[in-house]
């Protein structure tokens, strides 16, 4: 397995950035040619880190990596700051840049497969809602998404927020733009609304995988978008973890079994 952080100057954001790639081994190679074989495409995973985390959270504080390498899988962790994955209207266009941009230069640059069957996005807390909202407005890019701990109504999130002590001036209050919460409710940062419009699309829908533990403070919200889903007509699986708090070990619980349990992967054939 390679690890490489790649640092560079995103046009999207108009400053410079890093994202943290990992590339599977090659099982049982003992050439060169067979440990790097021409025009191999690996299914990637992107991740999206949790607030005040960036593009190491994952391989500091999960096995995420091994995992990966035994399946032959591709992950990209990205740095998204406190955007909640979102085109801010007072900050970056983060929406844009993990969306449109990362895929396009992963794609170019390391052998990560273009094909829809082959990319999955999922995130925990934060990252939770930058993936879903990914999935749900670009769902031709995604084949699946796990959302773990953060698939929430955000107007709910923001009010339980101040209630455990956050202020109105912390970063994640500006991300959508706004002083008023009810001003997110039909917006494209609006998990519920997205997941209307996808339902009355026509588009492909990726598979949505959404979790929480039992412990989790946002464990009701969590249950409550699983249902909306549902009444949305969207197919859907939900995980309740028994005895979980809001956690790494809860989410490196969840990134084992998305990736030897959940995610359709297809490795790559090695010839």
């Amino acid at each position: 397995m390679s690890i490489l952080q790649y640092n560079f100057r995103s046009v999207v954001l108009k400053m410079e950035t890093r994202m943290v790639v990992t590339i599977p081994s090659v099982p049982g190679a003992k050439t060169v040619k067979d440990a790097y074989p021409a025009g191999i495409q690996f299914p990637t995973l992107y991740l999206c880190h949790g607030g005040s985390g960036d593009c190491m959270s994952y391989l500091t504080n999960t096995n995420v990596a091994r995992y990966a390498d035994s399946r032959m899988l591709m992950t990209v962790c990205v740095d998204l700051e406190e955007s909640f994955g979102s085109d801010m209207v007072y900050g970056k266009k983060y929406f844009t840049y993990l969306t449109e941009e990362v895929p396009a230069l992963v794609q170019c640059l390391f052998p990560s497969s273009p094909r829809r069957e082959d990319n999955f996005i999922a995130g925990f807390s934060m990252g939770a809602h930058a993936a879903l909202k990914a999935a749900l407005r670009c769902p031709e890019k995604y084949a699946a998404v796990w959302a773990m701990s953060g698939a929430k109504d955000m107007v709910k999130m923001r009010k339980m927020a101040l209630e455990m002590g956050f202020s109105e001036g912390d970063p994640e209050f500006w991300a959508f733009g706004s002083r008023i919460p009810e001003e997110m409710y039909g917006s494209e940062n609006d998990l519920l609304f997205l997941a209307e419009q996808l339902a009355k699309s026509g588009r492909p829908q990726p598979k949505i995988i959404t979790s929480c533990g039992t412990l989790d403070y946002g464990i009701d919200l969590c249950r409550e978008m699983h249902a909306h889903l549902d009444k949305c007509g969207l197919e859907n699986t939900f995980y309740e973890i028994e005895g979980h708090i809001h956690d790494f070990e809860y989410a490196d619980a969840m990134l084992k079994r998305a990736i030897y349990e959940e995610l359709p992967i297809n490795p790559p054939e090695i010839c």
